[in-house]
């Protein structure tokens, strides 16, 4: 009979439980990633891997992704983290929201009074990026709604927000529950993606179609 094979594991932090602790591996999957589109319209795919690991503290299930062929399994060493996502605002957030937002991620599950706090000074910072006015956290959300850089439904969220984490740092009856932490993580994503992702996405896509667009030549017209 053959010997069963030793589980690979790995001691990394787990954003479900909040700890360091190990975490094993249960599956891998290779697949193909679109990479890019070339010159002649030809896609060109990037062979890539994905693992599947289990947080032995919680029991809760992360996925890891690791570009490349991967032939052994030990490169689950040098995969990254895709889900949860955690402090991964993207590089079109500035630094001043990324670092707050990273510090906020890590304690959402172990200290949501904290978490809610934190996401309160993310959006300061938001505030300051975007130079908005007023004295007041509530003053300066409701001076980036009236520039239109926030549309209505998301400054309702920004003030959810705002009240929320001063339950987080002033409530003494009341605390945050981990299913309202998670909620404001949701709704702060959202502004997020509003105010910086999408219109870096837009410029992205089209700055590809102006790329595409080869300018015609004479060679490039049809016989008659």
């Amino acid at each position: 009979m053959a010997a069963e094979q030793t589980p690979i594991r790995r001691v990394l932090f787990c954003p479900h439980c909040g700890n360091r602790v190990p975490q094993r591996l249960v599956h891998r999957q290779r697949h193909y990633e679109r990479a890019w589109i070339d010159e002649t319209g030809e896609e060109d795919k990037e062979p890539w891997s994905t693992f599947v690991a289990v947080c032995e503290t919680c029991g809760h299930v992360l996925l890891y992704d690791n570009p490349g062929d991967c032939l052994d399994d030990d490169n689950f060493d040098e995969a990254e983290l895709e889900y949860p996502t955690v402090g991964r605002l993207g590089a079109d957030v500035p630094d001043t929201i990324r670092q707050v937002y990273d510090e906020a991620s890590r304690i959402k599950e172990i200290a949501p009074n904290a978490f809610a706090v934190q996401i309160r000074r993310a959006l300061e910072a938001l505030c300051s990026d975007r130079a908005a006015k007023g004295q007041s956290l509530f003053e300066k959300l409701k001076d980036l709604s009236a520039k239109a850089e926030i549309p209505p439904v998301l400054a309702e969220m920004t003030d959810a927000l705002r009240l929320i984490g001063n339950i987080g740092a002033h409530g003494i009856d009341d605390s945050v529950h981990p299913l309202q932490a998670s909620a404001i993580d949701g709704f702060f994503k959202a502004i997020i993606e509003y105010v910086y992702v999408a219109p870096a996405k837009l410029r992205e896509f089209k700055e590809s179609m102006e790329s595409s667009k080869k300018p015609k030549t004479k060679g490039d017209e049809p016989d008659c």
